[in-house]
């Protein structure tokens, strides 16, 4: 991977200062969450032998169907032969209860209510043994057992009692998905359940960094066990129900952050208690943990799942037989994993050199916790260092995809169209995808449709992010196999090249890496293998000029933006690369110009996510925030509460300077007024629906339009989790006053 010591010296406009720190002050302590100690758990990649293993019987997985209805998705989830008359799971040695197979049982990937009410679900997290790399109880190529995968997971009550003498699966990995009704509220009840059989914490599945900003207890207590804490994510949710970085609860909720109130949880409870109103248009949303210090790790364990929203507007054209619905609308959820050798996870953190992230000038050594004598050089590239304790770094990047939770799975499809609503839940990858040179049509974003379909012939989607795409398989030869291939660089998009094997642009000069490709840019094949049937649906017929909004009350044609209004109150945020007091590179957020809002001033400059709000819109407020990235990557800036507009960016030029912060760090500010180029230019036709997280490539400004329709407290942050959690999240305080 390319060295981000060389990026971070120099801003997406032009040269700018270095931005070495050259003092150090002690941080102070943080409370612990126990982490796993195990170093295998702290790779970088995936152990050599089992990758080869896995990459040779890709595709052997079906791509499990995350709104399926019926037990179909388990059975094969657990490799169980539907002809077996005692329904045994392999490698379990147990046997799923044959009333499972009665309609009237049918449990199915879609959370129910619990039993007597039609709109309160009780959920929990928890650990789950899960088929990842292959079917369970299959065999690799040299015939050795292909590993079952420890994960963690959300369900509730269905799939309990499942086997023949009670005990099934407390939870699934993905999270089974909610579908709810849009204006039909809904209550969930939160637990969580990360505890062993004998009722005591578990330890984290990978390594946890004491080193960045965590949760601490509020009466100063060490943290017991793994705190969580659910976003929805795209959801337009009350502040108690957000589900922010400080609403954490640790197992059996014994001991909960500074977010927690008697509005989400009632004294003496041993969960949370969220509302959710489902005003929002038809789109597909997701949940997934967010607790302050652990939302990377938490996530990429497996606390995440699909939620749902449907509408008339929807209901319209499915109706009208203009978009694909049941077995022809198919979820697509992109994650990249690192295992070790017994088919566990890992997560990058195993040395402080790792990646390049580190920025002390050579000679400098500053040591972090559990790392011990001889020092080392972070600048050596023939340095290796093993510590006792994991360490962040500023992005992860696995080489095994992972869609719907398996590795490398395929999608067979019948000749007509298909929905794909696709979701990138990685950590920091971002995918640019092609469909086999097959062109297909961009319907919706984050948060709702577009109003007309949009030809394209790939498509980027950053973390994050949700992209809903209809793509056509009817003029396919039947039997044609379509590889799904990424080539976006990583980090994005200064990083390496991703090479897709045997493809003509790829511009390596070796055959052989040209031949292989790398494991990453190979997604996953579609087949087009199945019989047409139209007994449960017909044909669709989506086409370029099909109107998508306004068949409905509630959702109406979107007016474009060709420039950003001029009235309302505008934010200039500053997106900043410094680095911590270990040298540690730091993406972070901040203030273009400081307390004045017009000209720099000594409050610009990045901050901590800690330093209290200095972004206070009132209650019904319409904006235009502007996000000025000086850094080297592209940003996808998630706002919570919020849905808006992509109004336009600005290219812009500019250098910034080192900004002397609290706690050791060293963040920027502009050493000069940035200049701004005289044209902007508008969203593209893909991004002119609702979103809730925004791409902000380096050098440009990038304008949103955003009303705030509820007061409280609120986060906005990049949603490549490793920046997010060091440092660049901050927040906003709807109808106060900022202090």
């Amino acid at each position: 991977m390319t060295s981000r010591r060389n990026f971070i010296q120099f801003t997406a406009a032009g040269a700018g200062a270095a931005m070495f720190p050259a003092t150090w002050w002690p941080r102070s302590a943080h409370s612990q969450t126990v982490g796993n100690m195990n170093p295998a758990s702290w790779a970088g990649a995936t152990d050599p032998t089992l990758l080869k293993k896995v990459w040779d019987i890709r595709f052997s997985n079906t791509l499990p169907w995350a709104l399926d209805p019926t037990n179909a998705v388990l059975v094969k989830a657990l490799n169980v032969n539907p002809a077996d008359p005692t329904l045994t799971v392999p490698v379990l040695n147990r046997q799923l209860n044959p009333a499972l197979l009665l309609p009237a049982n049918q449990v199915g990937f879609v959370m129910r209510p619990d039993a007597g009410t039609t709109n309160v679900y009780s959920v929990k997290a928890g650990q789950t043994p899960w088929p990842m790399l292959g079917p369970l109880g299959g065999k690799f190529k040299d015939n050795t057992p292909i590993p079952v995968t420890t994960l963690w997971g959300y369900g509730n009550h269905d799939l309990e009692q499942i086997f023949v003498g009670g005990g099934g699966f407390g939870v699934t990995f993905p999270a089974r998905s909610f579908i709810v009704q849009r204006f039909s509220p809904i209550t969930v009840n939160w637990a969580n359940d990360l505890l062993d059989t004998n009722n005591s914490p578990l330890p984290h599945l990978v390594g946890v960094d004491q080193t960045i900003s965590m949760q601490a207890d509020p009466q100063g207590a060490l943290i017991a066990g793994v705190p969580i804490a659910v976003h929805h994510h795209g959801g337009n949710s009350l502040e108690e129900f957000d589900g922010g970085p400080d609403q954490w609860f640790t197992p059996q909720r014994k001991q909960v952050g500074p977010g927690i109130t008697t509005k989400n949880s009632m004294p003496g409870a041993d969960h949370l208690t969220y509302e959710y109103k489902n005003d929002d248009e038809a789109s597909m949303h997701w949940y997934h943990d967010h607790g302050e210090g652990v939302t990377r790790i938490n996530a990429y364990a497996g606390l995440a799942g699909l939620y749902v929203i449907r509408d008339a507007n929807e209901a319209a054209l499915v109706n009208a037989n203009l978009l694909p619905t049941g077995e022809q609308e198919v979820p697509v959820v992109l994650q990249d994993k690192v295992f070790q050798a017994d088919g566990n996870l890992a997560y990058t953190g195993d040395s402080p050199a790792f990646n390049g992230w580190n920025t002390l000038a050579p000679g400098d050594v500053k040591l972090l916790p559990g790392f011990s004598p001889p020092a080392y050089d972070p600048n050596s590239e023939l340095m290796v260092v093993t510590g006792t304790q994991p360490t962040h770094v500023p992005e992860m990047f696995g080489d095994v995809i992972c869609i719907n939770g398996v590795a490398w799975p395929k999608l067979r499809v019948e000749p007509r169209q298909y929905r794909l609503r696709l979701l990138n839940g990685s950590d920091s990858r971002v995918y640019n995808l092609s469909f086999g040179g097959l062109r297909f049509f961009q319907v919706g974003t984050d948060v709702g449709l577009l109003n007309f379909p949009v030809s394209l012939s790939t498509t980027t989607i950053f973390p994050g992010e949700r992209k809903d795409i209809v793509i056509d398989f009817d003029q396919v030869t039947m039997g044609t196999r379509i590889v799904v291939t990424n080539d976006a660089n990583f980090p994005y998009p200064s990083g390496d090249p991703s090479y897709v094997p045997n493809d003509p642009r790829n511009p390596t000069q070796d055959p052989a890496a040209k031949a292989k490709g790398d494991p990453w840019a190979t997604i996953m094949p579609i087949e087009v293998s199945k019989p047409l049937s139209e007994t449960v649906n017909k044909k669709t017929r989506l086409g370029q000029f099909t109107l998508l909004r306004g068949r409905a009350a509630g959702t109406p044609l979107l007016l474009p933006f060709l420039w950003a209004p001029a009235g309302p109150v505008r934010r200039h945020i500053l997106l900043g690369e410094g680095c911590d007091e270990y040298g540690r590179i730091m993406p972070l957020l901040g203030t273009v110009y400081g307390s004045s809002g017009t000209v720099l001033d000594v409050d610009a400059g990045t901050k901590q996510f800690h330093d209290a709000p200095d972004i206070c819109p009132a209650l019904g407020a319409t904006e235009v925030w502007e996000f000025w990235n000086t850094t080297v990557d592209s940003h996808p800036i998630h706002m919570h509460l919020v849905r808006f507009r992509i109004a336009n960016r600005q290219r812009f030029t500019g250098e910034v300077q080192a900004k002397a912060m609290a706690s050791g760090w060293t963040g920027v500010k502009f050493s000069a007024q940035p200049v701004l180029d005289p044209r902007a230019s508008p969203a593209p036709l893909t991004e002119q629906g609702w979103k809730d997280t925004v791409v902000c490539p380096p050098g440009f400004v990038t304008r949103v339009v955003v009303k705030f329709d509820k007061p409280g407290k609120y986060v906005y942050h990049c949603h490549i989790l490793g920046h997010e959690e060091h440092d660049m999240m901050r927040w906003f305080q709807v109808g106060a006053t900022c202090t």
